[in-house]
């Protein structure tokens, strides 16, 4: 499905599957995704704030640049399976939390050392102890 800079504002979209799908630019302020499957989904730069993220399946998905400030229940240990850097908006609970720190760094380290061939997302990086 491609949704590339969709308008999703205040969407109800607890629970939908949009494995594989591609999201970019897309405007999810406020959308309710509780439960959503959004496994290797492209979310670049996609607005997320204020957004409900409760449950939902991150597991190889870009949120390179996204925007996720003030989101509502995202976990450090969805983001530790999802494509993150430097230029992805967290909310200000997960900044500085050591797993995130930890995934940060993983994928910083996965995107100078990959390849054209190479999955699209560093493996998820385990808890720090």
């Amino acid at each position: 499905m491609f949704l590339t800079s969709a308008d999703l504002r205040r969407a109800d979209l607890r629970g939908v599957d949009f494995r594989g799908s591609i999201l970019n630019y897309a405007d999810l302020c406020l959308a309710w995704l509780s439960e959503a499957r959004l496994d290797d989904v492209g979310l670049f730069a996609a607005d997320l704030r204020g957004a409900r993220l409760d449950g939902t399946a991150l597991v190889a998905t870009d949120l390179r640049a996204a925007d996720l400030r003030e989101s509502h229940g995202l976990t450090p240990l969805q983001l530790s399976m999802a494509a993150i850097d430097a230029t992805t908006q967290l909310p200000d609970a997960l900044r500085e939390d050591s797993w995130v720190t930890a995934r940060l760094a993983a994928c910083a380290r996965w995107d100078e050392a990959r390849t054209e061939e190479a999955e699209t997302c560093a493996p998820p990086t385990p808890k720090p102890s």
